[in-house]
């Protein structure tokens, strides 16, 4: 009997098994590609979720409110955190089981760096004059050049008559003796003063510009300099402060004070975690007892040199002659009287030379030779404040310099100081002193930053030691005005981007720096390598977790999991500063924790909520294509009822039926899977294809409950009546506008509308849920180095599987519609009949689609946005859009189905339905 009544039905037995072989294949194919994804995704974060450590152990109330709020650390974290653990902690962190490596870090803050940076005047002398004033005013440069600071200008001095240079010039007051045996009391407007001797044999003092003057102030920068050089018979120059004879040309050091960071580090731990020891340049490796040792003044300290600065800074240097009526009056002339001449007199420019600061870049003798590190006084700047903004950007806090902080260290070191200290400031300032005649750099070796190992390119973390900060310009007038280069950091400890220690010592060396006392809680962090950690599954996560909250009932710290991190732009604004530089919009490369497993949890609730939809939609599908097969043969089973057939006889029926169609679309799905994957570029294996029939079966059981009861519980002569007798009386206005009509008749059969609006609202629901989970998904994943690897790879199975999901919603309408033309074939035709045309009757029909299609339309773009409430916390203002375009778009879709249907009824038999009823 059912193979019977299969075969003649054979057009809708037809249509129901290819929906039941759609359905099932497509999400065969679809499961197959959602976990082929899967994988891959999985793959990529297991091949990038390591950086150099696994575990980060900071002080107690080490995170900021950014990192509690966002998840996010800000780059070059640890060096604003200078101690707060100690040895104790440590040795009870190493002794936690299952690490590969525990290795601290101390930073000790920023160290002053003295460089003298050689000028060549040579070409600038006049041989031919007896003596000439050149002068140098010198602008440092930062910030790709918007922030600069002018230095008081300085003058070099060149005269051929020959000088006297007093013998006792270690100190003032008294008499001043000369070797040609004079004397000259010493005046203090005109100290230690070189004599000159004029052309009528007179000596008269050369009075130096500096000389510091009432309303200098603290800066150091009042006084200009003055260097004083005699031109010999032979051509050579002989500077009078020089160690050195006399030289061909005429070279003259200018000061350049800057700030470097250091740090103390376990050279043996450093070497396991991050290959510190194979990135060696020149020279030799730390070793753990490379301690302070005592020095020809003070001590010194053994320390490993990057052999990169990664500071910005330039220093120009603008040449000018002053003119001969002003120098021929300079030879005793009083200080403070020369200074104000020399001030008000117009000098001709020379040109000028720009010198860029690679700071302790070289070989171990070239920073022996160019600059002085001393440890006597260290510099921490702590870590920054953040505003919000509205639109989610952090706004650093600015605050003005405190010159206190430091002036009285460099006012002992000279007067002079990193003249960026006077710029805005984005960080507190502490200076840490030491009374000591000197400690001073030795340096050992010199190190490549960019040959340690332990970072991958998608999961490096910005807490790193070795990372250089630098932030790009997040819009168009920010990158100009850096020159479409990324904003650095320039020598200033307080500044918002500040370089990573590039000074290395051994933890041995803290006693001698700090004091024992100190040394002993200097520790700022200690990161954690777990052993065997190769892949992100359960076991190994739990495995972490479990080791992290060891670290933390046994020390108290704060211990965070970084292993799966990875680097999110964040945009900071970051307000004009002191020195010129304008506000700028940056996007800066924060530390976003953690990406890695929510980047595996995402695709989990992803494929998660694809499946449900497409059985979901299937389910629909095969309920509507199930109603109609009964409904076309109510009154064969009207028949059979007639003739003693039980309800349960006919339910079986039905069931029956659907159920051998179902399973038999089920196995030539099995066997369609495999090689359609293969044409789609997925490998689908047997074990998947193994599921296909018995869910064709069961949707199609399920599809087919109702319907069979439905039938079974129908009355025989009910059934047997035609449907157009059948008119409920009510009283109602008639209907005058074919929408109105199409109103009506979609009240007519709500179970069939609700059908095809759950399926339009289906659709249009995974359409607004896969543009809103990529939204979840870029909050959470996207956005970061790791997950914009990944993204792509998963949103192209997301759009598959939508598109199938709302090409399985329009199939609905279609049929929904269908079926209602066929069953008020004899309604249209009466209208025809009394005059209605084509177009009102197609129009009829499509405006029924329409309204459902709108009904469920909106209801799809109600659960997008309740689904992108529940899944993300909030609803960002861009959801409202695009639940409104889904919306559009399943109306759209719905106006689509409904152009067969309509045009379907320009075929209706008129004659022989006015006949029939």
């Amino acid at each position: 009997m059912i193979w019977s009544q299969l075969c003649h039905r054979a057009w809708r037995t037809g249509a129901l098994f290819t929906a039941v072989l759609l359905a099932t294949t497509g999400f065969t194919v679809l499961t197959g590609t959602v976990n082929t994804a899967r994988l891959r995704v999985v793959g990529d974060v297991n091949a990038n979720l390591r950086g150099a450590y696994d575990i980060l152990v900071r002080p107690k109330g080490a995170r900021t409110a950014i990192e509690q709020e966002r998840g996010l650390v800000g780059p070059n974290h640890l060096s604003g955190t200078f101690g707060g653990i100690t040895q104790a902690q440590l040795r009870a962190i190493q002794a936690v089981q299952g690490i590969e490596v525990a290795a601290p870090i101390a930073n000790l803050g920023f160290v002053a760096v003295l460089r003298t940076v050689p000028v060549d005047l040579t070409d600038l002398v006049d041989r031919a004059k007896a003596r000439q004033l050149i002068r140098l005013d010198p602008t440092f440069l930062a910030d790709r050049g918007l922030s600069s600071f002018r230095k008081t200008e300085s003058y070099v001095y060149v005269t051929t008559r020959p000088l006297l240079v007093p013998q006792n010039v270690q100190q003032t007051g008294g008499t001043l003796r000369y070797p040609d045996g004079s004397t000259r009391p010493d005046d203090p407007r005109c100290p230690l003063a070189v004599l000159e001797v004029q052309e009528d044999g007179t000596k008269l003092p050369i009075c130096t510009t500096s000389v510091a003057q009432p309303g200098d102030g603290d800066s150091g920068e009042g006084a200009p300099g003055f260097t004083i050089v005699r031109l010999l018979a032979d051509g050579r120059f002989e500077q009078l402060d020089a160690t050195i004879g006399p030289q061909p040309w005429l070279v003259v050091p200018v000061v350049w004070w800057t700030v470097i960071g250091a740090a103390a580090v376990d050279p043996a731990a450093e070497a396991r975690l991050v290959g510190l020891d194979q990135a060696l340049v020149s020279g030799r490796y730390l070793t753990g007892t490379d301690a302070t040792r005592p020095a020809e003044v003070g001590k010194s300290v053994p320390v490993l040199v990057a052999d990169e600065s990664y500071v910005d800074e330039s220093l120009r240097l603008a040449f000018s002659t002053v003119p001969d009526t002003a120098v021929a009056d300079l030879p005793g002339t009083r200080s403070d009287v020369l200074r104000t001449r020399l001030a008000a007199t117009t000098v001709a420019a020379r040109g000028e030379r720009r010198l860029d600061a690679a700071a302790l870049r070289g070989d171990v003798s070239r920073f022996r030779g160019q600059a002085l590190v001393a440890f006597n006084m260290l510099l921490q700047g702590g870590l920054p404040e953040y505003r919000t903004g509205s639109d989610g950007s952090l706004a650093p806090v600015a605050g003005a310099p405190d010159p206190t902080r430091w002036t009285g260290f460099y006012r002992v070191s000279g007067g002079r100081f990193p003249v960026f200290l006077n710029d805005t400031t984005f960080r507190p300032l502490n200076a840490v002193m030491r009374g000591e005649a000197s400690i001073a750099a030795d340096p050992v070796g010199v190190f490549d930053p960019g040959r340690l190992h332990g970072n991958s390119a998608l999961g490096r973390v910005p807490l790193e030691t070795y990372q250089a900060p630098e932030a790009a310009g997040a819009d168009t007038a920010s990158r100009t005005l850096l020159g479409d280069r990324p904003l650095r950091p320039s020598g200033a400890p307080q500044g918002y981007l500040v370089s990573p220690p590039l000074l290395l010592t051994s933890l041995a060396a803290l006693p001698g720096i700090l004091g024992r006392d100190a040394a002993e809680k200097s520790i700022s962090a200690v990161r954690v390598r777990i052993s065997g950690v190769h892949t992100l599954d359960e076991v190994t996560r739990e495995r972490i977790r479990r080791t992290a909250e060891e670290i933390t009932a046994a020390t108290g710290l704060d211990v965070d999991i970084t292993v799966g991190s990875s680097l999110a732009p964040q945009t900071v604004v970051l307000p004009e500063g002191k020195l010129g530089r304008p506000e700028l919009r940056l996007a800066e490369l924060w530390s976003r924790k953690g990406v890695a497993v929510a980047i595996i949890e995402a695709v989990d609730r992803k494929s998660a909520l694809l499946f449900g939809l497409i059985l979901v939609v299937c389910l629909l599908f095969l309920a509507n294509a199930t109603t109609a097969a009964v409904h076309d043969r109510r009154r064969e089973l009207a028949v059979l009822a007639c003739v003693g057939w039980p309800r349960r006889r006919l339910a079986a029926l039905v069931t029956g039926e659907v159920a051998l169609v179902g399973l038999s679309a089920g196995i030539v799905a099995a066997a369609l899977s495999v090689p359609l994957g293969a044409a789609a570029g997925v490998r689908i294996t047997v074990a998947q294809t193994l599921p296909a029939a018995p869910l064709a079966l069961l949707l199609a059981l399920l599809a087919g409950v109702l319907p069979a009861i439905r039938a079974a519980r129908a009355h025989p002569g009910a059934a047997l009546a035609p449907q157009a007798s059948v008119v409920r009386r009510r009283r109602a206005r008639p209907s005058r506008t074919v929408l109105a009509t199409a109103l009506r008749n979609a009240r007519r059969r709500p179970g069939r509308t609700t059908l095809a609006t759950a399926a339009v609202a289906l659709g249009v629901s995974a359409f607004a849920a896969l543009l809103t989970l990529t939204w979840a998904f870029h909050g959470a994943v996207t956005g970061t180095l790791l997950g914009d690897a990944v993204s792509l790879r998963v949103r192209a199975v997301d759009t598959v599987a939508v598109a199938v999901t709302l090409a399985l919603a329009a199939l609905v309408v279609a049929d929904v519609l269908y079926l209602n033309v066929r069953e008020r074939a004899a309604e249209l035709a009466a209208l025809r009949a009394a005059g209605w045309g084509d177009g009102p009757l197609i129009r009829l029909v499509a405006y029924e689609g329409l309204v459902i299609g709108a009904l469920g339309a909106a209801l799809g773009a109600a659960a997008g946005v309740l689904f992108l409430d529940r899944l993300a916390g909030g609803i960002p203002p861009t959801a409202y859009a695009v639940s409104a375009g889904a919306a559009l778009g399943g109306l759209a879709l719905a106006g689509s189905a409904a152009v067969l249907p309509a045009l379907s009824v320009r075929r209706l038999p008129l004659a022989a339905l006015l006949a029939r009823e």
